[in-house]
């Protein structure tokens, strides 16, 4: 009796085991799809979801701890069955034996045993991640999973080594246009399947899949394009520039972004001022949550939500800060640019005149009009914007008022402060060096 017993026992843990396994990914899966929200509790098996949640999307979690539960949930299915057909019908199966036809009970218990694994490693797992009963089995399940984690570790280190073994035979960017192609399989299936949708919401939720691709230094802002509030500077200077900048947060550094004591928001600063009580800037500043600038912009979206911050600082590879990034910026990546009745338009150029025009500084330099298209000739990071070029051609930033030659163009600053040019006027100059060259 006991001769089957046994692997029964080992099958109905090895069942156990697979349903909290399968429960945790079927919980990731659903999150990932939007159809759950991320547990908000903070305990161990909460955390432990977050932390299944920043792995890339095509990677499933537990992908070995699964595959090897389900391989020996199969075999001592098999292994039970033949025991027990072995007590239960022991003529048949010396029958069998008899004729050298060991393996004829194996077929036919692999099928019952295959099935039973998929029902409880697979679609049992769906039904509870959808039910009232989730954090309950989250708990149960927490050692179990943590206990294969650690048991599957050899075997997680075998299939790294044999992942990256194949990865590296193709190249680099081959993976990454298969990562671009699965996002835009993700669009077309979108739009075969919903003719009947929304032109606007199409187009947000293929931002939503395509967003998946950015990363956060994608869509900060530059460090020198962030104002910020310095403490070495008077509370009078720094109140004017909260009053004037038309931000709502600002960066409460030492000096600059490298240095940054916090985040303000400066409705506190004028509160306190209306009230005539004293400001003290230090007390106001939240301390700042930095980012990586490889993260991708979902998981990025998921920390600052965490955080409850609307403003993070971005940190490059070598500790320092490359700039910041709002939830407006991520927002935007999926809406679209996002302005209130209070927001100007930074990148719209206006002609003011015959060969005149008011060019914004952050307008990028490929947005000129042609009469104004400039020779781009250097790093295409540095050419960014019609500002940045100024400031490359000089080698500083130019003060308000002053007026530069550029190639064609003749510019003339009309607002700018220490760390970019805001606007500048800018005229079509007359051709006359070449001509006198000519002459010559």
């Amino acid at each position: 009796m006991s001769s089957y017993l046994d692997p029964l026992l080992v099958w109905i843990g090895l069942t156990a085991w697979s349903l909290y396994v399968g429960l945790y990914r079927a919980l990731v899966d659903r999150v990932r799809a939007g159809l759950s929200a991320s547990p908000q509790e903070e305990n161990r098996f909460a955390k432990l979801v977050s932390s299944l949640l920043t792995a890339p999307n095509q990677d499933r979690p537990f992908h070995v701890e699964a595959a090897l539960l389900s391989c020996l949930q199969i075999i001592f299915g098999v292994l039970w069955g033949f025991w027990f057909l072995k007590e239960t019908f022991p003529e048949y199966v010396k029958a069998g034996l008899s004729l050298g036809n060991f393996y004829w009970p194996v077929p036919l218990l692999f099928v019952p045993a295959f099935l039973w694994e998929r029902i409880w490693a697979n679609l049992i797992p769906k039904g509870i991640s959808a039910g009232d009963r989730l954090a309950f089995h989250l708990r149960v399940g927490f050692p179990l999973m943590v206990l294969v984690r650690l048991l599957c570790i050899p075997f997680s280190f075998v299939v790294n080594l044999l992942e990256k073994s194949i990865f590296s035979i193709s190249s680099q960017p081959e993976e990454g246009n298969s990562e671009g192609n699965e996002v835009a399989d993700h669009i077309r299936t979108l739009g075969r399947e919903g003719q009947n949708m929304d032109p606007e919401v199409f187009e947000i939720v293929g931002n939503t899949l395509e967003m998946s691709q950015l990363n956060v230094k994608d869509v900060m802002i530059p460090r020198h394009q962030v104002q910020i509030l310095d403490d070495q500077d008077s509370l009078e200077k720094n109140m004017e520039i909260a009053r004037t900048c038309g931000h709502t947060r600002l960066p409460f550094c030492a000096g600059d972004l490298d240095h940054c004591h916090g985040i303000i928001h400066v409705k506190y600063a004028f509160r306190l001022l209306s009230e005539g009580s004293p400001i003290d800037l230090h007390s106001l500043a939240k301390a700042p949550e930095p980012l990586s600038g490889e993260e991708t912009l979902p998981v990025a979206l998921r920390k600052m939500m965490k955080w409850k911050a609307h403003m993070a600082l971005v940190r490059d590879e070598f500790g320092g800060m490359d700039g910041v990034i709002t939830l407006e910026d991520i927002l935007e990546e999926v809406v679209g640019e996002i302005q209130d009745e209070f927001d100007a338009d930074e990148h719209t150029v206006e002609k003011i005149g015959e060969e005149k025009w008011r060019v914004p500084g952050l307008t990028p330099v490929h947005e000129l009009p042609d009469e104004l298209k400039l020779n781009e000739d250097g790093d295409e990071d540095e050419l960014a914007s019609f500002g940045g070029f100024i400031t490359r051609e000089l080698g500083r930033i130019p003060e308000k008022g002053e007026t530069v030659d550029l190639q064609h163009l003749k510019v003339s600053i009309l607002e700018a402060d220490e760390t970019r040019i805001l606007s500048a006027e800018v005229i079509l100059a007359e051709e006359q060096a070449p001509a006198e060259e000519e002459a010559s």
